[in-house]
């Protein structure tokens, strides 16, 4: 599938296996973030560079910070797991 993106007033055509909707909702939050760059006072006519970095880097840090409690939640999952685990065979034993 062949998809239309606008980003920082650039529009991009991406192929793609993902729905188009689905990848539209990608572009509108990279949009998002650019703006939140943009109001804090990068100057979106000149800076575009600036702003798409920046832009990642926020997006970035957002991933490493949900991959954390994810892995966070995960441990704690098996941890607990392993307790109720342990009780089980204890008792049949």
């Amino acid at each position: 599938k062949i998809v239309k993106i606008n980003i920082l007033g650039q529009e991009y055509v991406v192929k793609t296996t993902a729905n188009p909707i689905y990848f539209q909702r990608i572009a509108d939050y990279v949009n998002s973030k650019t703006k939140e760059i943009i109001d804090s006072g990068v100057d979106g006519n000149t800076q575009q560079l600036k702003i798409a970095v920046l832009a990642c880097l926020n997006i970035a840090d957002e991933l490493f910070s949900s991959n954390k409690k994810h892995n966070k939640i995960l441990d704690e999952i098996k941890s607990e797991s392993k307790i109720i685990l342990e009780s089980i065979e204890s008792k049949i034993k």
